[in-house]
């Protein structure tokens, strides 16, 4: 009887410490993962987004049609894309196991509803479909957050760069960009630049029956061969003779440029457009009048640059760097090509030089 309550006794001490065990050693959830959605609700179909920051910056989003735009900037073209994969990351928002359920964290966290690092609203038209709140980081990639009618702080997989709140990180920096192969004419530095398309090259066998195969790779060969644009310099002096490939790259620039703030539609001194640093005119395919592109200096420490374009109401800021490029590639020296150096003096130093060499004699 007694080894069998010594037994017992063992098998008990065995359970308990296996399951004392069992629960030390159970993992954690990850506190970004979770069946539970941060944003509860869908998120198709929302047009509507505002997000705030600790200063007081708001940028509203709101999308017409397609197409998403800024609405303190006059509806100004919005990336549409960027807007998009915030809508899509918020949604794939998990909570996970809570870190914190108490008001004083919610305060700690930076997650109160008068202190905050992000406060992001999603509407479908005038229905609120969910309020959130980002507050203090919690490693490189993850921040703290929470639901606005919840008390329960998360951590989530998302920055609060994700999420800026100035409406100059929301526009469409490609808003004025063209493709070079439209642009028939430019009017630079007293210059006449005209594009005109090189003949595509003809395969030499082309009358040559081939398998099907053959066929398909003349064709790949062919497109690669596919017509592309030279530049021709009109009305030019005799002394002028235009660099193509400086043309080209001029053309590449313009057609590619990128705004990195929109300053509104009235101009001010310091945008420089009293003392334009360059003028150039840009005719363009399908279009019945040439646009005129004006870039000013500003005065600011930063050296960015003014751009206004003929065909739109606004100012905008370029970089500086692509400001300087533009300036320095539309130059005339730079788009011609250079004058042999005058070899008058050292003709006549050789003459001379040959003169003297007689005398002796």
């Amino acid at each position: 009887m007694k080894r069998t309550i010594q037994i017992l006794v063992v098998l008990f001490v065995v359970q308990v410490g296996f399951a004392i065990g069992i629960n030390f050693y159970q993992p954690q959830a990850d506190s970004t993962e979770g069946n539970d959605k941060l944003v509860a609700a869908k998120t198709d179909g929302i047009d509507h987004l505002t997000i705030e920051d600790s200063d007081g910056t708001k940028v509203a989003l709101v999308k017409n049609g397609k197409d998403w735009q800024l609405p303190d900037l006059g509806n100004f073209p919005a990336d549409g894309s960027k807007v998009d994969g915030l809508i899509s990351k918020l949604s794939d928002l998990h909570e996970g196991l809570p870190i914190a359920t108490s008001s004083g964290a919610i305060k700690r966290f930076k997650l109160a509803k008068d202190d905050f690092e992000r406060r992001i609203t999603l509407k479908k038209g005038d229905e609120a479909v969910a309020t959130l709140y980002f507050g203090t980081s919690q490693g490189t990639h993850q921040i703290h957050a929470r639901r606005e009618e919840q008390d329960e702080v998360y951590a989530v997989t998302m920055g609060s760069y994700d999420a800026p709140a100035k409406a100059d990180d929301w526009i469409d920096a490609t808003v004025l960009q063209v493709s070079a192969n439209d642009i028939d004419q430019m009017d630079v530095a007293g210059l006449s630049l005209v594009a005109k398309p090189a003949p595509a090259a003809k395969p030499d066998d082309a009358k040559t029956d081939k398998p099907a195969a053959d066929k398909n790779a003349d064709k790949a060969d062919q497109d690669k061969d596919k017509a592309v644009v030279t530049w021709d310099l009109a009305n030019a002096a005799p002394d002028q003779k235009l660099q193509p490939a400086a043309a080209s790259t001029l053309a590449a620039m313009v057609a590619r440029v990128r705004v990195s703030a929109v300053l509104g539609k009235d101009a001010k001194p310091e945008y420089g457009m009293d003392h334009p640093v360059l003028k150039m005119s840009l005719s363009l395919k399908g279009k019945d009048k040439p646009v005129d592109y004006v870039i000013g200096k500003s005065d600011g420490k930063d050296g960015d640059y003014t751009l206004k374009l003929s065909s739109r109401p606004e100012y905008f800021r370029i970089a500086g760097y692509t400001g300087k490029q533009l300036v320095e590639h539309a130059d005339a020296k730079a788009l011609l090509v250079a004058k042999p150096a005058d070899t008058k003096p050292a003709d006549d130093a050789g003459a001379a030089a040959a003169n003297a060499s007689k005398a002796m004699n």
